[in-house]
């Protein structure tokens, strides 16, 4: 029991030593990122009853990302987004088992909810390809790759929220809802236009998100589905 406090505190005080950093100063914040990170896999072996170590291979695939994308983004635009694309395709897998209990059809695919989600999703995405693709012509191919990946993963986080219990997927949503934003604003801020706060406002999200993802995975056994009809 003293462990699995301890590792809590352990993230809590790293998330806000991290976040201290990305407002006082920020080109240090590279030796804060990964510490948060390492904290979250060690709150994930601590406190999860049924271990799934993909988990924590996509942990160290953040960890690796966090590290690219803060030494050097554009540099590192193009291993950074085929990394990122697999980090969200190990996740989508690690969700198997989740879509596996709630069982996909395309009754429950087509809901309102979820239609105008993902076509607003969609849309924003292609909207700040748009906006960035000036800075990346060259690696066109690489960005549509993390989109689409992105964009399935976070459908499946919603998907899945939508037809299960809420009490145990609502940090998935919440986890999902974070990404998005990160993912938006870090590139917006990075390729377009830079923005101090936005780099404050990345980092919150970014820890927030991370914490929320790993918190599913740890009550991802007692999913519930939820045998309502969306309309």
């Amino acid at each position: 029991m003293r462990i699995r406090k301890f590792t809590y505190w352990l993230f809590y005080f790293t998330g806000l030593l991290t976040l201290l950093a990305s407002i006082f100063n920020s080109s240090m914040i590279i030796y804060f990122k990964p510490p948060v990170i390492i904290a979250l896999g060690l709150l994930y072996i601590a406190n999860a009853e049924h271990k799934n170590y993909l988990v924590l291979i996509s942990l160290l695939l953040s960890l690796v990302c966090e590290v690219l994308f803060l030494r050097d983004y554009l540099g590192n635009f193009e291993i950074l987004n085929i990394l990122l694309s697999i980090y969200y395709a190990l996740n989508i897998f690690i969700l198997w088992k989740s879509l596996q209990l709630i069982k996909i059809s395309l009754k429950k695919v087509f809901t309102l909810q979820l239609v105008i989600s993902m076509v607003l999703i969609a849309y924003v995405l292609f909207s700040v390809a748009q906006l960035i693709l000036p800075r990346v012509n060259n690696h066109v191919l690489v960005l549509v790759m993390l989109i689409f990946c992105f964009a399935l993963f976070i459908g499946v986080c919603y998907y899945i929220y939508l037809n299960s219990k809420t009490v145990v997927s609502y940090s998935l949503m919440v986890a999902a809802s974070c990404f998005l934003i990160v993912n938006i604003v870090a590139a917006l801020n990075r390729l377009y236009v830079s923005i101090d706060i936005f780099f404050v406002i990345t980092t919150l999200l970014q820890i927030f998100g991370q914490f929320f993802l790993i918190k599913f995975f740890m009550e991802q056994h007692k999913l519930v589905a939820n045998e309502e009809d969306y309309f």
